[in-house]
This record gives C-alpha cells, structure tokens and sequence, in this order.
C-alpha cells in the first residue's frame, strides 16, 4: 500500500520505527527500505524509485562512518525540493532525538508543510504521532485509488486459471504491462495494459490469475475485475481437455454454450446404485460474436500465422478453431467413461474444462453495465488415461495469440 524510505544510521532507533511500521496491517513488509546516509539514500533510492512516505533523521552522516549533523539533514530536506532528478517521496517526516535542537529545526520541515517529530525510546508519544499520520496516508492513498480505478472504464478484462503457463503467455503478448495491487487486502497481482490499434484507438486491458482451479475462484475474480474495472468484455483463455476425434491439440475451443457439469441431483435406485440426474443451466455466447467466430473459421484468419509463430514442438497438421458446447466440472478429468457421461447430455460437446461458467455466471449477474463474456481455451489433452502435461504450453499460447488477434481486430471497442 504504502512504499516507505527510513533515512536513518542509528541501528536500533531505526529498527524501533520499523518494528512500529510492521504492525500496521496494510504495510507490505517488502515495501520498506533503510538507508543509513544520505548519499545511499540521494544516489541510489531516490533517483531509482519512488516513495510514498520519507521518514528522515534529522542528524544524518552524508555519508556512513562520518560525523552526522542536523545541517546535512536539512541540505537533503532543501536538495530534494530543488534537484528535479530525485523522485521526492509525497510526504516527508523527520525525527530526531535530540529533544533540544527540535525548536532550531521545526520551520525547515513547516516551510514545506512537513513535520518533525521528537523520539524517545520507551515513550509512545512519537509512536502515536507516526501511527496517525501513515494511517492517514494509507486512507488518502486508496481513496485517490479507488477514484483512479472508477476513472478507467476497461475495454476488456482477461483472466486465466493458471499463472504458468496461461497468464505466463498472455504476458508474452506485444503489450507494455504495468504490475498493480490496488489494495493490501486485495492481494491480487493485477497486469494494466495498453494496446494503440493503427488508427489511433487505445484499448485498455487488464489480466489476472486466479489463486486456483475452479469455477468458485473464477467467478470471485470475475467478479473483482468487474468491479474495479468496469470492462465491457471479460474473456477467459488458457486451456481445457478436448474431445477426441473432434479436436487436435492447440486447437481453440470457443464455447457458444457452457453448463456446470456438476450441477444436478444424486439419487439411490432401488438397487443401491448412486444416480446423477443433471439439471444444467446453460450461459450462452453472444449471436454477434458467435457469427463473427464462424466467419473466422471459415476464414482461417489469424490461424496460420499463429501456428508458425511457435518455435517449439508442435503438432502435426493445421491449426483450427471449434465452436460448440462446453462443460464446466468441479476436478480434472482422466477418465473415458466420465467424458462420455458428459458428452452424453450434450452430443457436440467440444471441450471440458473447471472455469469458464464461473466467468459467464459472474457476467450476467453482476451489476449494469454487465461486460460480454468470452471462453477462448485451447486443447492441450483428451481427458482421458493418456493425460500428460505435454501440450500444455502450446495450448496456452495459441489460446493467447488467438485472443490478442480478437481484442485487436474483431470486437467492437
């Protein structure tokens, strides 16, 4: 939430401030950094990153071994208001524990509305006082976040279920990605792009992964990207298990229904035998972007080209897209007998997969403007006992290339 520079060359003062720092809950241990002279912390921190929050000892060495005074402290208070080079941190705190120069020293800091602080050590009047005002700064940061975020309007929303390689590929995509946690309880990394399409319209994107498999974690992130973003589109890629005979490995499967397959009801006969009674309830892709993608196939835009464009072992033959029902089930599937019992409720089944119905639900319940949800995942296995990790990595990257060619050429943004 907070990045926090401690400029300080007493050992234990700094480690008490630190200590105090850490047990504020949305302070990110990672986050804080101490320089022990002013020289480390004006040549190396200040010129290489930015900080939200300075806390500077008023009696500093320049540098580390010599003699520390209150006018090298001041000098670098005055410098970093002047050198357009240093990224000055957004708030500046002094402290010092010499009680008696603090009356000396008190405009330097006041003059820049900053503040200078007494420390003491056993008293908890500093610790107050420096607890107040980051707990101030946390509350102003997200609430300038929070108006930031409102302001962004996302065109489409990405999400995978596997950092690697899933998101790892779509990371690879020819897109400048800046890395963003919005909130400390939020702990989602989240990827902030651009894309600038040749007549001069932006696309803005933003890519998550979700902690784990599943519909119940795709939804919760679908719905957190929703949320903060407000994208008009939301597509699910990454990859899922073909059905054989139908599909080749890396082909891109795009889901013009998905059900969860593990919705129903489980009955005893009077057999004693367990009895599944499905009670599908299907979400279906939009009919523009469902002719569109037919238009696609029949064209074969985009297919060759991302075929070639893999360096690796790939798989004989062309690559294709398919358009057709999808199940969304709960565990991975290695097993014949399983996918035929899904396949049997739906006879085009082209794929099975655990999170795109999660997405699709999340879609259509969450508040208006509701963004159109989209499932681009490409086979990398047969659900069957021949199961291995083997296409993986293919699948992944034709699932990515696949959806870049979309988001760039084929929706409406």
């Amino acid at each position: 939430m907070l990045r926090i520079l401690i400029v300080d060359d007493n050992a234990e003062k700094a480690a008490s401030i630190k200590n105090l720092i850490y047990k504020i809950p949305e302070i990110n241990r990672a986050d804080i950094e101490i320089a022990v002279d002013v020289k480390s912390a004006s040549v190396t921190l200040l010129q290489e990153k930015s900080y939200d929050l300075l806390l500077l000892d008023l009696f500093i060495p320049f540098e580390f071994g010599d003699n520390p005074s209150a006018q090298i402290g001041i000098d670098f208070l005055n410098e970093l208001e002047l050198d357009k080079e240093k990224k000055v941190p957004y708030h500046i705190i002094g402290i010092t524990a010499h009680v008696d120069q603090i009356d000396n020293y008190q405009d330097d800091f006041k003059r820049s509305l900053w503040h200078l602080i007494e420390y003491v050590e056993g008293t908890e009047d500093w610790k107050d006082k420096l607890n107040n005002k980051i707990e101030y700064l946390i509350k102003s940061k997200k609430q300038i976040e929070k108006q930031e975020i409102s302001k962004l309007n996302f065109d489409v929303a990405i999400i995978t279920a596997l950092r690697e390689p899933e998101l790892a590929h779509v990371l690879k995509l020819d897109i400048e990605w800046l890395d963003k946690r919005y909130d400390n309880d939020d702990m989602t990394l989240y990827h902030i792009g651009l894309i600038k399409r040749p007549n001069g319209k932006e696309i803005k994107l933003v890519a998550a992964a979700t902690p784990q498999m599943g519909m119940c974690a795709s939804s919760v992130l679908s719905m957190k990207l929703i949320h903060k973003f407000r994208p008009k589109y939301i597509v699910m890629c990454g990859i899922a298990a073909g059905i054989k005979g139908q599909v080749e490995m890396g082909d891109i499967l795009i889901n013009e229904e998905v059900w969860d397959g593990a919705s129903g009801k489980i009955t005893t006969e009077s057999s004693g035998e367990h009895l599944f009674l499905p009670d599908p309830r299907h979400k279906v892709l939009d009919e523009k972007l469902k002719e569109r993608f037919l238009d696609l196939k029949m064209s074969r835009k985009y297919l060759d080209q991302i075929r070639n464009g893999y360096s690796a072992n790939k798989p004989n033959g062309n690559l294709d897209t398919h358009i057709g029902p999808m199940a969304s089930v709960p565990a991975v599937i290695q097993n014949n007998e399983q996918v035929e019992e899904i396949r049997s409720h739906a006879r085009k089944l082209i794929g099975i997969e655990m999170e795109s119905y999660g997405v699709f639900y999340s879609a259509s319940q969450c508040s208006d403007p509701k963004p159109v949800a989209i499932s681009l995942k490409s086979v990398c296995d047969y659900a069957n006992e021949e199961k291995n990790d083997f296409w993986q990595d293919y699948a992944a990257y034709t699932s990515a290339n696949y959806m870049f060619q979309i988001i760039v050429n084929e929706l409406g943004l």
